[in-house]
């Protein structure tokens, strides 16, 4: 490493950039950087016009060439604490000789600036020249090459084929290799096996689980919302999503405007809505009493910092309650960012406020079901239709008859009242909308007059109304529903004596739509008390829900009728009240007449009627009043029931995903005004308006785009923009080498680490937007290269010239994340279940976890079967205490993008412990019992499983020891190899003896445990 920090002499040039800015930013900028309001002296040092000008104290900080006259090396070399830089107080080091010696040179060479390297957008520079050209297998390697031939190292060897097969399967699915895999590839000798292997895993449907991985843990994906309360949410099928968006080998760019502006999309898909719901992933807070913009602004403060982190790098979370310390970004344009996502509704907490918007999720599978549906009701529908002479001539004759039918009439209103504080409003429609308070229960009371006779059947339309219900439904409850507990009619002849009035006998009624538990039928039971009744459905946001009553006599005096309706809305729930009712009587019995819709049809001419009109009525007659037989030789009647059939079961099926809800963006319709919040207090706005934009120091956003989130997104991706494409490529090398080239993916600014080959980024990056940003391809490159296909053997001169392999002579051998280890354990054991997508599962966890953590509210309920193995991917994430099984990964509760690589007690605790990885243990010893038959075979065979190699005739005579002392273990205590076997759901293999599956058993759970089981190669 004394390569890397050799004392620059006055003949070398300075590279500002690497050697003198992450001083200044270590040392300088937190008190004379970006942040006026807290820059001390008058002066800043994070940009040149400020370094080079006279300070308040009347010094210069830099004289260009002139070392001796600049205040800043004065203060940075002096011993007199007064005057020292840092001073002592501000706990900083202070600088070594090294680090003095090269701000001297620096200055005397003129105190040359450049922007930070990372806001400047890259180039695609030429690939440097080689010596060793011949270990080249793709440009990735020249820039490694170069750079190790300019330190004098060279690289390691090409790890031999079992140790590649191992490695490149773990990094692309996820799991390893099975044993045919292995032999299969050790045994293909073409010059292209390799590169057909690295395929056949891009093009595996868990390449896509794999990469989900750490896209969740950016976006902070879990099953539930997080604090005390930490109730369930359904976001499972915005993760799907993102597994089959990476199979499909969406472009990144894509990928980002669908999840971040999906909504926005013109047209936007089912999917580009779901997409979207990765900005509704953050934590939100519901506990009561919660004050609802406290949390609004809290969500949009997670959306604004995750952006930043995902897409750009930047530590955005230091600006929001002041400008940045390090980084050129203003307390002002941290709320210029956050104005783009405070543009979207938000949930309020559980005592008020709406809840986010959300859609139903359809899956492909429901979604083609839905699709068979609509054709087979089409096509039956056309059989419905098809030319037959003698059923039109049938209607003619049938329309005829209708036409004499008098249509529903309006009664004139005479008076009408409510029990409560509301008061019912006649509008010009005939009909009446309740309005003013909203009291719990209410009593409609109607009076009328009509001079009809030989009345049969009353009509009752519930009309929804944006203005009588808070939800512009049918009902004035919260949810726009509404109850009709009792209908009540009275009669009696017009200007007769009270006494007079009689009560009307209704026998029977039929409804639009009725709840399950709230039919029509209960509307005229005479029960007034219970909470019973018709409720009509509100929600479903109909123009109206019609019911019509028929009376068990005929009504109607000559000389006129005076009617009396009584609309009883006494439901228990609250404010279950009609919003808006209009009443009208007939003389057809309400069950075979015809809507009025369809008399009004009938009183057309046929030549003016449209086709829509024709087919109806051709519909209604042939299916309830034609007795002939349709295209097919069913009857109509019949074909008609299956129509109906078809659209019962489509509505079941819709009503069911409709259970399914997925929290997604949307647009407030009316503008929400962003002020800067002092240091981000809800409550505190101050200073004037900010529009949406984005920092100064990057691209600016095209001057004519609508400033939402799809122009955002837009210019996330564009190819102005100087950090994306770096930042994603950086974290791609952190997948493949479990660190990046720049090892603080989540830090780009200032204070992050500089990158160990900035032109090998630089190139990635470009060569990622050249081709179209394709994921898949950026991953072929990366493993396919000879640096990536190098042994991980760490040699007595590496460790002393490379130690860090900050170089890359070799590849990095480092432990598997919890969440592969446990894949990788289900795999070998034969237990695994590969199902894909779906709800989130629940296996084995001990007992207590939740009660614990939620003061007893909520148990874990284990799922059985197939789901204990399901992958990792699929584990139920509960915020407040994640999955035990996963000893290292994020939290979920805000965005990680750095990798958590940990051996501590807690993991080998878990892997030779939970009932999980036992019951791998013995599902693996199964498997090597039934296929094996001698001893050492099945120790092979194991090591074939869990390592994709075979043991060392060392390591085969100390496996062959222990499996024999622990054959005679269980055979003195067969009790304790029962005990073994019976953990876990899943049953032993009784024609196995017992003693001896529990002997191995307990051998592939040491197995298993071996540094390098558990280590990617």
């Amino acid at each position: 490493m004394a390569l890397l920090c050799a004392t620059a002499t006055a003949e070398d040039r300075i590279d500002f950039n690497r050697q003198i800015r992450p001083i200044l930013s270590d040392r300088c900028f937190q008190c004379h950087g970006p942040d006026e309001e807290e820059r001390y002296g008058g002066f800043r040092l994070d940009v040149r016009e400020g370094a080079i000008a006279e300070a308040d104290s009347g010094s210069i900080p830099i004289v260009p060439g002139k070392p001796d006259e600049s205040e800043l090396l004065l203060r940075v070399v002096t011993n007199d604490e007064s005057l020292q830089m840092p001073p002592p107080d501000a706990k900083k080091p202070h600088l070594t000789k090294r680090e003095a010696d090269l701000i001297k040179t620096w200055i005397e060479q003129g105190a040359p600036w450049s922007p930070h390297w990372a806001f400047v957008a890259p180039k695609r520079p030429e690939l440097p020249r080689v010596e060793k050209s011949q270990w080249v297998r793709n440009p990735i390697d020249q820039f490694i090459l170069a750079r190790l031939e300019q330190v004098g190292l060279r690289p390691s060897p090409e790890a031999d084929k079992r140790t590649l097969i191992r490695r490149v399967t773990l990094d692309l699915i996820g799991l390893p290799p099975t044993p045919e895999e292995v032999e299969a590839f050790v045994n293909d000798d073409s010059p292209d096996a390799y590169e057909t292997l690295v395929d056949r895993l891009l093009a595996s449907p868990h390449y896509g689980e794999r990469m989900a991985w750490p896209w969740l843990d950016a976006a902070r994906y879990a099953d539930t919302n997080g604090y005390q309360g930490d109730p369930e949410r359904t976001m499972w099928p915005w993760r799907d999503w993102v597994v089959k968006a990476m199979n499909d080998n969406m472009p990144f760019d894509q990928f980002t405007i669908d999840q971040l502006a999906g909504d926005q999309r013109p047209n936007a898909t089912h999917a580009q809505i779901i997409a979207s719901g990765f900005n509704r992933n953050h934590m939100h807070n519901g506990e009561g009493g919660r004050i609802a913009e406290e949390t609004r602004v809290e969500n949009v403060f997670d959306r604004t910092e995750t952006t930043a982190t995902v897409w750009l790098g930047l530590t955005y979370t230091c600006c929001r309650c002041h400008t940045h310390k390090f980084d050129p970004i203003t307390h002002t344009e941290y709320f210029a960012l956050y104005d783009f996502f405070n543009q979207t509704s938000e949930g309020g907490g559980i005592r008020g406020g709406a809840v986010p918007p959300a859609i139903a999720h359809i899956s492909e599978e429901n979604r083609a079901k839905l699709s068979e549906y609509d054709q087979q009701i089409a096509s039956l529908d056309q059989g419905l239709l098809h030319d037959d002479t003698a059923a039109d001539s049938a209607q003619a004759i049938w329309e005829e008859e209708q036409r004499a039918i008098q249509p529903w009439t309006i009664p004139t209103l005479i008076d009408f009242k409510t029990s409560g504080q509301s008061k019912l409003v006649k509008l010009e429609d005939g009909s009446l909308r309740a309005e003013g308070a909203r009291p719990n229960q209410d009593v409609y009371t109607i009076v009328v007059q009509t001079d009809r006779q030989n009345l049969k059947a009353i009509r009752l339309e519930a009309i929804r109304d944006d203005v009588a219900s808070p939800a512009g439904s049918t009902g004035r409850a919260d949810n726009g529903n509404a109850v009709l507990s009792e209908f009540e009619v009275f009669v009696r002849p017009l200007n007769a004596p009270d006494e007079n009035e009689v009560p009307l006998k209704i026998v029977s009624g039929k409804a639009d739509h009725s709840q399950v538990s709230h039919p029509i039928e209960a509307a005229f039971d005479g029960e007034t008390t219970g909470g019973g009744g018709w409720a009509t459905e509100g929600f479903r946001r109909k123009e109206s829900n019609t019911a019509i009553f028929n009376t068990k006599e005929p009504f109607g005096f000559e000389g006129g009728t005076e009617i009396r309706f009584v609309l009883r809305c006494e439901s228990k729930h609250i404010a279950h009240t009609l919003a808006r009712v209009r009443l009208s009587v007939g003389d057809g019995d309400g069950k075979e007449s015809p809507a009025p819709e369809i008399l009004q049809v009938l009183r057309k001419p046929a030549e003016t009627r449209s086709a829509k009109e024709t087919n109806e009525l051709r519909r209604l007659f042939r299916s309830k009043y034609y007795p002939g037989n349709g295209a097919n030789g069913q009857t109509y009647q019949e074909v008609a029931r299956q129509i109906q059939k078809a659209e019962t079961d489509r509505k079941k099926l819709r009503e069911s995903l409709d259970k399914t809800k997925v929290m997604v963006m949307d647009t407030l319709g009316k503008g929400r005004e962003t002020r800067i919040l002092e240091k981000g207090l809800y409550n505190k706005p101050i200073g004037d308006v900010v529009t949406a934009g984005v920092p100064e120091v990057l691209p600016a956003l095209p001057g004519d785009a609508q400033r939402n989130r799809l122009t955002l997104a837009n210019w996330l991706v564009d190819s102005n923009n100087p950090l994306t494409s770096r930042v994603i490529v950086n974290r791609y090398w952190q997948l493949f080498f479990g660190k990046g080239l720049v090892t603080t993916p989540e830090d780009f600014g200032t204070q992050g680490k500089l990158p160990s080959h900035p032109d090998l980024l630089d190139w990635l990056a470009v060569e990622f937007q050249s081709s179209g940003w394709d994921v898949k391809a950026m991953h072929r490159l990366i493993v396919t290269s000879a640096t990536y296909r190098q042994s991980a053997d760490q040699t007595q001169e590496l460790r002393e010239h490379d130690p860090q392999n900050v170089f890359l002579t070799r590849q990095n051998r480092f432990r598997l994340p919890s969440w592969m280890i446990r894949d990788q354990a289900m795999s070998v054991s034969g237990l695994a279940s590969l199902e894909m997508g779906g709800p989130s599962v629940k296996p084995y966890q001990p007992e207590g976890i939740w009660a614990e953590a939620t003061f007893g509210k909520k148990s874990y309920k284990q799922d059985h079967g197939d789901a204990l193995y399901r992958r990792s991917l699929y584990v139920y994430w509960r915020r407040i205490v994640g999955p035990t099984m996963f000893f290292d990964v994020a939290n979920r509760q805000t965005c990680s993008v750095k990798t958590a690589i940990t051996n501590t007690p807690l993991h080998a605790l878990t892997t030779l412990n939970d009932i999980a990885y036992v019951e791998a243990a013995r599902g693996l010893a199964t498997r090597v019992i039934q296929d094996v038959e001698q001893p050492d075979d099945r120790i092979e065979a194991i090591y074939a499983y869990l390592l994709s190699r075979p043991p060392s005739e060392e390591e085969l005579g100390i496996v062959r020891r222990r499996l024999e002392l622990l054959e005679a273990e269980f055979n003195g205590d067969p009790e304790k190899a029962q005990q073994l076997l019976k953990i876990g759901e899943s049953k032993p293999d009784e024609s196995i003896p017992a003693v001896q599956l529990a002997a191995y058993t307990a051998l592939c759970n040491a197995l298993m445990n071996l540094d390098e089981v558990l280590n990617r190669p």
